[in-house]
Protein backbone atom coordinates (compact mmCIF):
# COMPACT_ATOMS: atom_id res chain seq x y z
CA UNK A 1 0.00 0.00 0.00
CA UNK A 2 1.70 3.25 -1.27
CA UNK A 3 2.10 6.03 1.72
CA UNK A 4 0.99 9.87 1.42
CA UNK A 5 3.93 12.09 1.93
CA UNK A 6 4.06 13.78 5.35
CA UNK A 7 3.23 17.55 5.07
CA UNK A 8 3.08 18.80 8.34
CA UNK A 9 7.17 20.40 8.37
CA UNK A 10 5.43 22.28 5.58
CA UNK A 11 3.86 25.12 7.53
CA UNK A 12 6.61 25.85 10.21
CA UNK A 13 9.06 26.24 7.83
CA UNK A 14 7.09 27.99 5.51
CA UNK A 15 6.45 30.50 8.78
CA UNK A 16 10.56 30.68 9.75
CA UNK A 17 11.03 32.03 6.10
CA UNK A 18 8.71 34.37 5.95
CA UNK A 19 10.32 35.76 9.49
CA UNK A 20 13.61 35.91 7.75
CA UNK A 21 12.23 37.73 4.52
CA UNK A 22 10.38 40.29 7.13
CA UNK A 23 13.66 40.61 9.46
CA UNK A 24 15.68 41.22 6.37
CA UNK A 25 13.43 44.28 4.82
CA UNK A 26 13.38 45.57 8.21
CA UNK A 27 17.22 46.13 8.47
CA UNK A 28 17.39 47.47 4.93
CA UNK A 29 14.71 50.35 5.21
CA UNK A 30 16.46 51.20 8.71
CA UNK A 31 20.36 50.56 7.87
CA UNK A 32 21.11 54.16 5.71
CA UNK A 33 22.45 54.11 2.15
CA UNK A 34 26.00 53.38 0.94
CA UNK A 35 27.48 56.36 0.29
CA UNK A 36 28.74 57.15 -3.50
CA UNK A 37 31.79 58.44 -3.87
CA UNK A 38 32.33 60.62 -7.69
CA UNK A 39 35.23 59.45 -9.62
CA UNK A 40 37.83 62.99 -9.52
CA UNK A 41 38.19 64.23 -12.99
CA UNK A 42 40.96 63.31 -15.08
CA UNK A 43 44.11 66.21 -15.05
CA UNK A 44 45.67 66.28 -18.76
CA UNK A 45 49.16 63.93 -19.43
CA UNK A 46 51.88 65.84 -18.06
CA UNK A 47 55.12 64.02 -18.38
CA UNK A 48 55.94 63.66 -22.12
CA UNK A 49 57.98 66.49 -23.65
CA UNK A 50 55.54 66.90 -26.75
CA UNK A 51 51.98 65.08 -27.54
CA UNK A 52 52.71 61.38 -28.32
CA UNK A 53 56.64 62.02 -28.05
CA UNK A 54 59.23 59.85 -26.31
CA UNK A 55 61.17 61.97 -24.10
CA UNK A 56 65.13 62.13 -25.05
CA UNK A 57 67.93 62.67 -22.74
CA UNK A 58 68.76 65.78 -21.67
CA UNK A 59 72.59 66.50 -21.38
CA UNK A 60 74.14 66.18 -18.04
CA UNK A 61 72.18 63.64 -16.79
CA UNK A 62 69.06 65.09 -16.83
CA UNK A 63 66.21 62.53 -18.57
CA UNK A 64 62.95 63.44 -19.25
CA UNK A 65 60.60 59.86 -18.53
CA UNK A 66 58.74 58.80 -21.49
CA UNK A 67 54.67 59.87 -21.57
CA UNK A 68 52.39 58.71 -18.71
CA UNK A 69 49.31 60.00 -17.29
CA UNK A 70 49.45 62.38 -14.50
CA UNK A 71 47.09 61.39 -11.47
CA UNK A 72 43.91 62.71 -10.63
CA UNK A 73 42.94 65.54 -8.59
CA UNK A 74 40.15 67.89 -7.62
CA UNK A 75 39.15 70.60 -9.67
CA UNK A 76 36.76 72.78 -7.79
CA UNK A 77 34.70 76.14 -7.80
CA UNK A 78 36.17 79.14 -5.56
CA UNK A 79 34.89 79.59 -2.28
CA UNK A 80 35.95 82.17 0.60
CA UNK A 81 37.59 78.58 2.87
CA UNK A 82 39.39 75.59 1.51
CA UNK A 83 37.50 72.76 0.33
CA UNK A 84 37.80 70.43 3.26
CA UNK A 85 39.99 67.51 3.29
CA UNK A 86 38.71 64.04 4.88
CA UNK A 87 40.50 63.29 7.99
CA UNK A 88 43.65 61.05 7.02
CA UNK A 89 43.86 62.54 3.09
CA UNK A 90 47.60 63.24 2.40
CA UNK A 91 48.47 66.21 1.55
CA UNK A 92 48.42 67.02 -2.79
CA UNK A 93 51.49 68.62 -4.10
CA UNK A 94 51.15 70.46 -7.85
CA UNK A 95 54.49 70.32 -9.69
CA UNK A 96 53.78 72.39 -13.14
CA UNK A 97 56.68 72.00 -15.31
CA UNK A 98 57.14 75.79 -16.93
CA UNK A 99 56.64 76.27 -20.42
CA UNK A 100 55.33 72.50 -21.12
CA UNK A 101 52.83 72.27 -24.29
CA UNK A 102 52.23 75.83 -23.94
CA UNK A 103 51.10 74.91 -27.35
CA UNK A 104 48.17 73.44 -26.00
CA UNK A 105 47.09 76.69 -23.43
CA UNK A 106 43.28 77.70 -23.54
CA UNK A 107 41.90 80.50 -26.04
CA UNK A 108 42.10 82.94 -22.60
CA UNK A 109 45.71 82.44 -22.53
CA UNK A 110 46.52 82.45 -26.10
CA UNK A 111 48.95 85.27 -26.05
CA UNK A 112 51.62 82.42 -24.29
CA UNK A 113 51.13 79.82 -26.81
CA UNK A 114 54.19 81.30 -28.34
CA UNK A 115 55.87 81.66 -24.89
CA UNK A 116 59.09 78.72 -24.90
CA UNK A 117 61.30 80.03 -22.51
CA UNK A 118 64.75 79.82 -22.53
CA UNK A 119 67.14 77.26 -24.27
CA UNK A 120 70.53 76.46 -24.20
CA UNK A 121 71.90 74.74 -27.75
CA UNK A 122 69.10 71.96 -28.36
CA UNK A 123 67.23 72.04 -24.94
CA UNK A 124 64.44 73.92 -23.65
CA UNK A 125 63.21 74.90 -20.61
CA UNK A 126 60.32 73.09 -20.72
CA UNK A 127 62.18 70.07 -20.80
CA UNK A 128 64.74 70.99 -18.64
CA UNK A 129 61.33 71.58 -16.26
CA UNK A 130 59.97 68.63 -16.52
CA UNK A 131 63.07 66.45 -16.39
CA UNK A 132 63.48 68.46 -12.59
CA UNK A 133 59.55 68.09 -11.58
CA UNK A 134 59.92 63.87 -12.27
CA UNK A 135 62.84 64.03 -10.11
CA UNK A 136 60.79 66.18 -7.02
CA UNK A 137 57.99 63.78 -7.13
CA UNK A 138 59.05 60.53 -6.34
CA UNK A 139 60.90 62.47 -3.18
CA UNK A 140 58.05 63.95 -2.38
CA UNK A 141 55.66 60.63 -3.03
CA UNK A 142 58.54 58.78 -0.11
CA UNK A 143 57.23 60.72 2.34
CA UNK A 144 53.01 60.21 1.60
CA UNK A 145 52.65 62.95 -0.58
CA UNK A 146 50.48 63.03 -3.67
CA UNK A 147 52.08 64.52 -6.31
CA UNK A 148 50.63 66.30 -10.18
CA UNK A 149 52.68 67.63 -12.83
CA UNK A 150 51.20 69.82 -14.51
CA UNK A 151 51.85 71.21 -17.56
CA UNK A 152 51.51 75.09 -18.61
CA UNK A 153 47.75 74.51 -18.62
CA UNK A 154 46.49 74.46 -15.35
CA UNK A 155 43.01 72.53 -14.32
CA UNK A 156 40.29 75.34 -13.47
CA UNK A 157 40.53 76.50 -9.86
CA UNK A 158 43.30 73.59 -9.37
CA UNK A 159 42.86 72.56 -5.65
CA UNK A 160 45.86 71.74 -3.59
CA UNK A 161 48.12 72.07 -0.17
CA UNK A 162 50.70 73.44 -2.53
CA UNK A 163 51.36 74.38 -5.91
CA UNK A 164 55.13 74.68 -6.98
CA UNK A 165 55.63 76.28 -10.83
CA UNK A 166 59.24 75.03 -11.50
CA UNK A 167 60.68 77.56 -14.18
CA UNK A 168 64.51 78.18 -15.37
CA UNK A 169 65.94 81.74 -16.84
CA UNK A 170 68.08 82.72 -19.48
CA UNK A 171 69.89 85.66 -20.24
CA UNK A 172 72.01 87.64 -22.91
CA UNK A 173 74.51 88.90 -20.16
CA UNK A 174 77.30 86.43 -19.33
CA UNK A 175 77.56 87.78 -15.46
CA UNK A 176 73.38 86.55 -14.80
CA UNK A 177 72.76 83.69 -12.61
CA UNK A 178 71.17 82.32 -9.24
CA UNK A 179 67.57 81.17 -8.42
CA UNK A 180 64.36 83.52 -7.40
CA UNK A 181 61.52 82.55 -5.73
CA UNK A 182 58.01 84.67 -5.57
CA UNK A 183 54.79 84.31 -4.37
CA UNK A 184 51.41 85.63 -6.01
CA UNK A 185 51.07 89.49 -6.08
CA UNK A 186 48.76 89.32 -2.87
CA UNK A 187 50.27 86.34 -0.72
CA UNK A 188 48.40 84.30 1.78
CA UNK A 189 50.18 83.54 4.83
CA UNK A 190 50.74 80.36 3.81
CA UNK A 191 51.89 81.08 0.33
CA UNK A 192 54.92 83.17 2.12
CA UNK A 193 55.43 80.22 4.44
CA UNK A 194 56.03 78.03 1.68
CA UNK A 195 58.51 80.50 0.04
CA UNK A 196 60.53 80.73 2.53
CA UNK A 197 60.81 77.21 3.74
CA UNK A 198 61.81 76.53 0.09
CA UNK A 199 64.29 79.70 -0.14
CA UNK A 200 65.61 78.15 3.13
CA UNK A 201 66.45 74.40 1.67
CA UNK A 202 67.10 75.40 -2.12
CA UNK A 203 70.11 77.37 -1.54
CA UNK A 204 71.47 75.41 0.65
CA UNK A 205 70.94 72.28 -1.41
CA UNK A 206 72.14 73.42 -4.56
CA UNK A 207 75.01 75.91 -3.63
CA UNK A 208 74.00 78.44 -5.96
CA UNK A 209 73.61 82.27 -5.45
CA UNK A 210 70.53 84.07 -5.07
CA UNK A 211 69.58 86.09 -7.99
CA UNK A 212 70.29 89.65 -7.21
CA UNK A 213 68.40 90.83 -9.93
CA UNK A 214 65.68 90.73 -7.71
CA UNK A 215 61.86 89.26 -8.27
CA UNK A 216 60.22 90.40 -11.81
CA UNK A 217 56.27 91.84 -12.22
CA UNK A 218 55.62 88.76 -13.94
CA UNK A 219 56.78 86.42 -11.82
CA UNK A 220 54.17 87.84 -9.22
CA UNK A 221 51.71 88.10 -11.47
CA UNK A 222 52.31 84.69 -13.30
CA UNK A 223 49.12 83.66 -14.53
CA UNK A 224 48.45 80.44 -12.84
CA UNK A 225 47.82 82.88 -9.80
CA UNK A 226 45.63 84.94 -11.48
CA UNK A 227 42.28 83.09 -10.17
CA UNK A 228 40.66 86.29 -10.47
CA UNK A 229 41.19 86.72 -14.18
CA UNK A 230 41.46 83.32 -15.41
CA UNK A 231 39.86 80.10 -15.21
CA UNK A 232 42.89 77.95 -15.97
CA UNK A 233 44.61 79.05 -12.76
CA UNK A 234 45.14 77.84 -8.81
CA UNK A 235 42.12 78.15 -6.39
CA UNK A 236 42.29 81.31 -4.31
CA UNK A 237 42.73 79.21 -1.46
CA UNK A 238 46.19 77.12 -2.63
CA UNK A 239 49.39 78.31 -1.08
CA UNK A 240 51.72 78.92 -4.48
CA UNK A 241 55.39 80.05 -5.39
CA UNK A 242 57.43 79.82 -8.60
CA UNK A 243 60.65 79.15 -8.83
CA UNK A 244 63.54 80.25 -11.02
CA UNK A 245 66.24 77.52 -10.58
CA UNK A 246 68.94 78.91 -12.17
CA UNK A 247 70.13 80.56 -15.63
CA UNK A 248 69.93 78.38 -18.29
CA UNK A 249 72.66 80.29 -20.40
CA UNK A 250 75.07 81.05 -17.11
CA UNK A 251 78.04 77.89 -17.26
CA UNK A 252 78.20 77.91 -13.46
CA UNK A 253 74.40 77.66 -12.93
CA UNK A 254 74.57 74.72 -16.04
CA UNK A 255 76.63 72.75 -13.99
CA UNK A 256 74.59 72.12 -11.48
CA UNK A 257 71.09 72.37 -13.19
CA UNK A 258 71.98 69.56 -16.02
CA UNK A 259 75.08 67.87 -14.16
CA UNK A 260 73.65 67.76 -10.58
CA UNK A 261 69.78 67.88 -10.84
CA UNK A 262 69.51 65.46 -7.65
CA UNK A 263 70.27 68.41 -5.85
CA UNK A 264 68.07 70.52 -7.18
CA UNK A 265 64.95 68.03 -6.78
CA UNK A 266 66.35 67.60 -3.09
CA UNK A 267 66.05 71.25 -2.58
CA UNK A 268 62.62 71.67 -3.50
CA UNK A 269 61.14 68.80 -2.15
CA UNK A 270 63.08 69.69 0.99
CA UNK A 271 61.50 72.94 1.12
CA UNK A 272 58.26 71.54 0.68
CA UNK A 273 58.32 69.12 3.05
CA UNK A 274 59.07 71.38 5.56
CA UNK A 275 56.93 73.62 5.08
CA UNK A 276 54.24 70.89 5.21
CA UNK A 277 55.61 69.85 8.69
CA UNK A 278 55.46 73.41 9.84
CA UNK A 279 51.98 74.18 8.83
CA UNK A 280 48.52 73.76 10.58
CA UNK A 281 46.25 71.96 8.02
CA UNK A 282 43.59 73.57 9.94
CA UNK A 283 44.00 77.00 9.70
CA UNK A 284 41.96 77.86 6.98
CA UNK A 285 42.47 81.60 7.71
CA UNK A 286 46.29 81.17 6.54
CA UNK A 287 45.08 80.25 3.07
CA UNK A 288 43.18 83.32 2.52
CA UNK A 289 45.08 86.01 0.45
CA UNK A 290 44.49 89.51 1.63
CA UNK A 291 41.85 91.46 -0.33
CA UNK A 292 42.42 95.32 -0.23
CA UNK A 293 40.77 97.60 -2.13
CA UNK A 294 41.82 99.69 -5.16
CA UNK A 295 43.33 103.37 -4.20
CA UNK A 296 43.61 106.41 -5.23
CA UNK A 297 46.12 109.17 -4.21
CA UNK A 298 44.82 112.14 -2.32
CA UNK A 299 44.63 115.84 -3.46
CA UNK A 300 48.52 116.22 -2.11
CA UNK A 301 49.29 113.16 -3.93
CA UNK A 302 51.45 109.68 -2.19
CA UNK A 303 54.90 108.98 -1.88
CA UNK A 304 56.02 105.73 -2.76
CA UNK A 305 59.08 104.61 -0.86
CA UNK A 306 61.31 101.84 -0.64
CA UNK A 307 60.71 101.07 2.45
CA UNK A 308 57.44 101.53 5.23
CA UNK A 309 59.53 104.22 6.72
CA UNK A 310 58.56 108.08 6.46
CA UNK A 311 62.07 108.28 6.39
CA UNK A 312 63.20 106.01 3.57
CA UNK A 313 64.09 106.44 -0.48
CA UNK A 314 60.97 107.94 -2.25
CA UNK A 315 61.03 105.96 -5.43
CA UNK A 316 58.41 107.80 -7.13
CA UNK A 317 55.62 110.73 -6.20
CA UNK A 318 52.46 110.01 -7.20
CA UNK A 319 50.21 112.84 -8.38
CA UNK A 320 46.31 113.37 -7.24
CA UNK A 321 44.29 110.28 -8.49
CA UNK A 322 47.14 107.67 -9.40
CA UNK A 323 45.99 104.71 -9.16
CA UNK A 324 47.55 102.42 -6.25
CA UNK A 325 47.13 98.67 -6.01
CA UNK A 326 48.39 97.39 -2.43
CA UNK A 327 48.73 93.78 -1.70
CA UNK A 328 50.31 94.01 1.32
CA UNK A 329 50.02 96.09 4.96
CA UNK A 330 52.71 97.27 7.88
CA UNK A 331 52.71 99.78 10.40
CA UNK A 332 50.81 102.18 8.62
CA UNK A 333 51.91 101.94 5.24
CA UNK A 334 50.49 99.70 2.05
CA UNK A 335 52.92 97.90 -0.09
CA UNK A 336 51.65 98.57 -3.38
CA UNK A 337 52.15 98.14 -7.26
CA UNK A 338 51.68 102.11 -8.89
CA UNK A 339 51.69 103.05 -12.42
CA UNK A 340 52.20 106.07 -13.50
CA UNK A 341 52.66 107.27 -17.24
CA UNK A 342 55.38 104.13 -18.58
CA UNK A 343 56.61 104.15 -14.72
CA UNK A 344 55.72 100.85 -13.08
CA UNK A 345 56.86 100.99 -9.51
CA UNK A 346 56.26 98.95 -6.26
CA UNK A 347 56.79 100.71 -3.15
CA UNK A 348 55.58 101.73 -0.19
CA UNK A 349 52.84 104.07 0.73
CA UNK A 350 51.14 105.52 3.62
CA UNK A 351 47.72 104.84 4.47
CA UNK A 352 46.50 108.62 5.26
CA UNK A 353 47.81 109.27 1.37
CA UNK A 354 45.29 106.96 0.04
CA UNK A 355 41.59 106.47 -0.60
CA UNK A 356 39.95 103.60 -1.20
CA UNK A 357 37.37 102.81 -4.07
CA UNK A 358 35.50 99.77 -5.64
CA UNK A 359 37.60 99.38 -8.31
CA UNK A 360 39.23 95.99 -9.55
CA UNK A 361 42.07 95.08 -9.05
CA UNK A 362 44.52 94.75 -12.03
CA UNK A 363 48.45 93.44 -11.59
CA UNK A 364 51.02 93.39 -14.19
CA UNK A 365 50.55 89.95 -15.82
CA UNK A 366 52.29 88.39 -19.02
CA UNK A 367 49.29 89.44 -20.83
CA UNK A 368 48.71 92.52 -19.38
CA UNK A 369 52.63 94.42 -19.11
Amino acid sequence: MSKRPDRRPVAPLLLLALTLLLSACVAARAAPPAPVTPAPPTLPAATSTARGAVARPVPGGVASPTAAPAPATRATALSATPTPRPPGTPPRIGLQAGHLRSDELPEELARLRTSTGARWGNVTEAELNLAIANRVKPLLEAQGVMVDILPATVPPGYDADAFIAIHADGSSGPTARGWKLATPWRASAASRALMDAVAAAYGPATGLPQDSGGVTFNMKGYYAFSYRRYQHAIARTTPAIIIEMGFMTSAADRAVLFGQPERVARGIADGVLAYLRQRDPHDGAALLPPDYPVMRAVAAGAAVRAAPRDDARVLLRAGEGARIVPFDKLDGYYQAFVRAGDARVVGWVREDELIATDEQPVFPTPTSP
